[in-house]
């Protein structure tokens, strides 16, 4: 089973059925991520149809929209929280391939840096948590701003997340983000398409697999409904 297809991280076979649930938590991942794809891809081909419609006197199209006009009718709420369940989704897919490759973490670590730099900063410093809400020593005020810039804009035929970058004056000098976010959800699948799933994404099954021999047993718990917790 071919895991990577760029970097040729390849599961072996006899390994498959003993990483039988690991191979189902990829698969249901990358259903997910797919239907966000979908849906994205959607709502940015009706935004790129009225852009083509609003041509201006001197006949080009807007390339950009932040709010107003073009983006009027877009779910920009859904589309702030679609990016930031991709950017966890695609970056616990990264993951899990590298731990299921290496067995080791900081080697699975390193692998979602290496595969998807852009994503994971995102995932970091706004998906997972808002950096402004616990600040790593190397965060600057812009950095910290940017965190609760979740707006999702069109650029150049595209919706992108992260894309504003706020810059603010201190002691007559600009203080700008120290590293870049801004993507694009229908782009990176594409992407990542081509390392993962250039054949189709795996299909995932609900069974669960118990192992011969050994005495595994599952409980149902439902006790949620019942608790005053959330």
């Amino acid at each position: 089973m071919i895991l990577d297809y760029i970097e040729k991280l390849e599961l072996p076979e006899s390994d498959r059925e003993a990483q039988y649930e690991a191979c189902m938590a990829l698969a249901r991942l990358s259903e997910g991520m797919a239907w966000l794809a979908s849906e994205v891809n959607r709502i940015q081909n009706g935004v790129r149809s009225r852009a083509n419609k609003e041509r201006s006197s001197d006949g080009k199209v807007p390339i950009a929209s932040i709010a107003g006009g073009i983006m009027d009718e877009v779910p920009l709420g859904i589309l702030s929280g679609a990016f930031n369940w991709y950017a966890i989704s695609a970056c616990n897919y990264a993951r899990l391939v590298g731990w299921m490759i290496y067995r080791d973490s900081k080697k699975a670590r390193r692998y979602v840096g290496h595969v998807m730099p852009r994503l994971l900063l995102y995932r970091n410093k706004v998906a997972a948590h808002l950096a402004i809400t616990e600040p790593y020593q190397t965060d600057n005020e812009a950095d910290l701003a940017a965190s609760l810039l979740t707006n999702v804009i069109f650029l150049q035929g595209y919706l992108f997340a992260a894309a504003i970058e706020p810059m603010i004056v201190r002691s007559g000098e600009n203080v700008k983000v120290s590293n870049k976010m801004a993507w694009s959800l229908t782009i990176a699948h594409s992407r990542l398409s081509k390392r993962w799933w250039p054949n189709g994404i795996e299909k995932s099954y609900p069974s669960i697999r118990l192992e011969a021999g050994k005495p595994t047993g599952f409980e149902v718990d439902w006790s949620y409904i019942t608790e005053d917790v959330v």
